[in-house]
């Protein structure tokens, strides 16, 4: 039967390649098929092909996929040849696996040491410390000006030195469109910070925590603290302590109140009750942001004698400061391991600035994306992508267009090293830390998840047993079940990856 297969494979080998020298080429694998079946060293390498497509699947029969809604391919790096494919070029729903093309744009189109600027301006002079005239501070996209960057803004000014503003302190957020959310999301109104709204001027992912703890005896409200604590958010708290044994049940919701935001807290907590924290999006990002550079002034020692506002900086304002983000590659991590909405929709946006000119849009920055896609080879139509982020429904891409991509991506050292590390490590960290939790193998593969109604996917590397390289795609749509079995069938996928070898493995009998 070896023998047999061999001379098959070798025929098709030769027709494909060498069609001038069928002949000669036959007889000479054919000998070597004999030489091989004498020696009996080995059995053949395509053997280990065959038993991983097999086990593949045998898995996919779970009645979770009985709509046979699902995509697979497994591709060798090393190689260049693809093992296992199934409705690889079937477009699906991908939900957050699109993350990996935003990804890869970004590097490829930004760099890996991106930065994002922030500029201070100022539209009077500064003597002896004190800014006569007006503090404008404006965004530019970064997904990731959190409180440490802010902290950082703010002691560089009082280093010039600043100590006193006369005037007011703007916010400007021009650099982007004032489309906070995508139409493509579905219903508004979602209070989730995965659901914060977009900005070039944002600050910690445009989202507020509340810490709800127990009163100090029953009958006595709750404690409600905010973080960060500044007059864009007010708080009315109507939750109670409870005596101890009672259940716990808070209700924490976010208000709209035009230039302000409220924290609205209702229900029970128990005495004992371990703190719970709740993490909610705020509606106006410029404001908001606005609002925590001037108590920020303050914590620095600078005193603003005006108000904070929005506005744009005049034309003959004078740049006094430029803050630089953290490299995008820290950013990227949070937007895979975590699979953060907003990052990805803020460098959509920022592709788009930068490549068709201010103000970015995410119509713009989609552009850059599609563009990428057809140089890969993929004409305009054959996928259809409306977010960075992968939320909306109406996405459509392939299997084997997410391991275009990873291939492509692996072909370059520049940006190969950057991408992969932000990538979640199987049953190690981020959104994976407990798939496969201590597996010896589960590390070697270095993922993206994604999660929709219905939908799961999982996309990314795998080294295999004897140290090939594979990228892969699992797209699944109209799951069966719940969520929670379409991650096992993945996860059983995984481990028959992880195990995979070509080694050559002895004969029967010798």
């Amino acid at each position: 039967m070896f023998i047999c297969n061999l001379k098959l494979k070798a025929v098709k080998f030769s027709m494909i390649f060498f069609p001038n020298r069928r002949p000669s080429l036959f007889k000479t694998l054919a000998s070597l098929a004999v030489l091989i079946s004498v020696t009996g060293s080995a059995l053949p390498l395509e053997a280990d092909v065959g038993e991983f497509s097999r086990a593949v699947d045998k898995i996919l029969t779970h009645p979770c996929l009985e709509s046979g809604r699902y995509g697979i391919e497994v591709h060798s790096l090393d190689r260049h040849e693809t093992i296992y494919a199934r409705q690889e070029e079937t477009l699906f729903i991908p939900a957050s696996n699109l993350k990996l093309l935003t990804t890869a744009v970004a590097l490829m189109t930004l760099g890996p040491d991106y930065r994002y600027p922030t500029h201070l301006y100022a539209t009077g002079a500064v003597r002896d410390g004190v800014l006569e005239g007006d503090l404008y501070i404006k965004g530019f996209g970064d997904p990731k000006f959190v409180t440490e960057q802010m902290w950082l803004l703010v002691t560089s000014l009082a280093n010039l030195p600043v100590k006193k503003i006369t005037g007011n302190v703007y916010a400007d957020d021009s650099f982007f469109d004032n489309e906070r959310r995508l139409g493509t999301w579905g219903k508004a109104g979602n209070t989730a910070a995965y659901n914060a709204p977009l900005g070039a001027l944002s600050f910690n992912f445009n989202t507020v925590t509340a810490f709800v703890s127990p009163g100090p005896r029953p009958g006595a409200p709750a404690r409600v603290l905010l973080e960060p604590e500044t007059d864009f958010t007010t708080i009315d708290n109507q939750a109670q302590t409870v005596p101890q044994g009672q259940r716990s049940r808070l209700l924490v919701n976010r208000l709209n109140r035009g230039d302000t935001n409220q924290i609205a807290v209702s229900g029970t907590i128990a005495e004992g009750h371990p703190r719970e924290d709740y993490f909610l999006n705020i509606t106006d990002p410029a404001r908001y942001t606005g609002m925590v550079f001037k108590k920020y002034l303050g914590h620095a020692g600078i005193e603003v004698a005006g108000a904070t506002g929005v506005k744009t900086v005049p034309k003959d304002a004078q740049l006094l400061w430029v803050h630089q983000s953290e490299p995008i590659t820290l950013a990227l991590r949070g937007l895979n391991k975590f699979s953060n909405n907003f990052v990805a929709e803020q460098i959509v946006k920022t592709l788009g600035a930068l490549h068709f000119g201010a103000p970015g849009t995410t119509a713009k920055g989609l552009r850059v994306m599609g563009e990428y896609l057809e140089k890969l080879g993929f004409k305009p139509g054959a996928f259809q992508v409306l977010d960075g982020s992968g939320l909306s429904r109406g996405n459509r891409l392939s299997a084997h267009q997410i391991v275009r991509t990873l291939h492509q991506v692996r072909e370059d050292l520049g940006l190969y090293p950057e991408f992969i590390s932000a990538l979640g490590v199987m049953g190690v960290d981020g959104n994976v830390k407990k798939r496969m939790n201590g597996e010896a193998n589960a590390p070697r593969a270095r993922v993206k998840t994604g999660t929709l109604r219905g939908v799961s996917a999982l996309s990314g590397y795998f080294q295999a047993q004897d140290g090939e390289m594979f990228a892969f795609s699992i797209l699944m749509n109209d799951l069966q079940c719940a969520n929670r079995k379409a991650l096992e069938i993945q996860d059983k996928i995984v481990r028959e990856g992880l195990s995979f070898t070509r080694e050559p493995r002895s004969s029967p009998g010798h």
